[in-house]
């Protein structure tokens, strides 16, 4: 049971009643003929239970995408039912409006339309409608809620996806010319061509312009069907904050934008997600969904403050190939990949293949206090401003101090902020295949 608006209007009426009869009474009286009202308007309300629901939309959607889901109202019973009923999702899922009113006949039905605007990713779940029966005075109803099992799989944004055509036509042009006239550890033969003045003459194919008479050279083309092994953190070196949003969704972004890439390019792709155990692997079938199948894989798994097992990441590489393969590793650089281990499985990783390591570099805004953010350091503070300076630069020693023991045992390492770090590890990439070092 609820009461309803116009039952408060009315009990205001004992107001003036009280005015009029100075009795206490008479106010009585008729608040309590108005809670009798109130109480046989609902007895007299349609059940809830005979109001259907049916709901139809897409299973999923990406973050920031509206996702329309349409609901068909059926009244089974024989009366008129008028009221509201209220669809409970998760605030982040931003439903709008989640509030409906409708009018049905017995035995009719009737359709209404939201959108759901999830602003995180990972499966979002209805708890439960709520439906409310006006009476028929108009002073009260019947209230019911019943569970629900709808839900919406929510994908990663793929943001980076701006970035993917520019370096795609980069990728082609590196293919649709006369490459390389030299060949290189990852490059493959790719035709003859007649020499000309200021070609390498150690290019120059002596049996074939022999035998055709005139000069010729080999040209080269950066090798396809290579492996590209990508290792996103999601322990805490994922789980770091970087702005509003935790470092792991930035190794989403990276992770996608390298796996379309990697694809356009012709080579095998396969993308692993860990803290102390694998969260999800996932490897290129040669098919057209492989963004669809990584987001799907990426929607549901959250950092964690777990230290990562890269023993475990080193034999799931191990286990994968056997080839040299370039391998991204996707961490925050800092004393946590010492502690983590990360620098004692790296030197097993870069004597097979060549490893390129993607860290999210923070602002320095990041590192104040949200107090601070929204009050300004004061003339005095000037002790805690030197603190804080001290601290800052002691972080940056030592983020550098790892960097260097990384590129000591053969690894390249790149440093960008959260949007960069994508459209800068795919151009790494691409420059490893214009110099034939895949």
């Amino acid at each position: 049971m609820y009461i309803r608006f116009s039952a408060a209007v009315v009990s205001l009426v004992g107001i003036f009643v009280a005015l009029f009869t100075s009795s206490l009474a008479a106010v009585a009286l008729f608040e309590c003929v108005l809670a009798l009202a109130c109480l046989m308007d609902a007895a007299l309300a349609p059940s809830p239970k005979q109001l259907s629901f049916q709901r139809e939309a897409a299973p999923s959607t990406r973050v920031h995408i509206a996702l329309e889901q349409t609901f068909t109202l059926s009244n089974t019973s024989t009366r008129r039912m008028c009221g509201q009923w209220r669809d409970a999702w998760p605030p982040s899922a931003d439903v709008n409006p989640n509030r409906h009113s409708f009018n049905l006949a017995p035995g009719a039905t009737m359709s209404t339309t939201s959108t759901i605007t999830p602003r995180r990713r990972g499966t979002r779940k209805s708890e439960h409608i709520t439906v409310r029966l006006h009476g028929p005075l108009g002073l009260a109803g019947r209230q019911s809620s019943r569970a629900t099992l709808w839900d919406v799989r929510v994908l990663p944004a793929f943001s980076s996806r701006k970035h993917l055509p520019a370096r795609v036509s980069r990728l082609r042009e590196l293919e649709g010319r006369a490459l390389l006239l030299t060949r290189g550890q990852g490059t493959e033969f790719d035709s003859l061509r007649e020499y000309v003045a200021g070609d390498d003459v150690r290019a120059i194919d002596w049996r074939s312009t022999a035998r055709l008479g005139t000069t010729v050279v080999r040209t080269w083309r950066p090798e396809r069907d290579r492996r590209v092994i990508i290792v996103a953190d999601s322990g805490r070196g994922g789980a770091l904050r970087i702005g509003e949003n935790p470092a792991f969704d930035a190794y989403i972004e990276t992770s996608l934008l390298m796996a379309a890439l990697a694809g356009r390019a012709g080579d095998r792709v396969r993308v692993l997600t860990l803290d102390s155990q694998v969260r999800s692997a996932l490897t290129d079938s040669r098919g057209t969904g492989m963004i669809n199948r990584l987001g799907e894989a990426f929607a549901d798994v959250e950092p964690s403050l777990e230290a990562t097992d890269w023993q475990l990441a080193a034999s799931d590489i191990d286990r994968f190939t056997r080839q040299r393969a370039l391998v991204i590793v996707l961490t925050t650089v800092g004393l946590s990949a010492i502690s983590d281990g990360l620098l004692d499985v790296l030197p097993k990783l870069t004597s097979r293949h060549t490893v390129l390591i993607g860290s999210v570099q923070r602002a320095k805004a990041d590192l104040l206090p949200d107090s601070l953010k929204v009050h300004p350091l004061k003339a005095g503070d000037d002790a805690f401003q030197a603190f804080q300076t001290a601290a800052d630069a002691r972080s940056e020693l030592e983020v550098a101090a790892v960097i260097r023991n990384l590129q000591q045992l053969g690894a390249t390492v790149i440093q960008a902020g959260a949007d960069e770090l994508p459209p800068a590890i795919a151009d790494a990439y691409i420059e490893l295949k214009a110099h034939g070092k895949l």
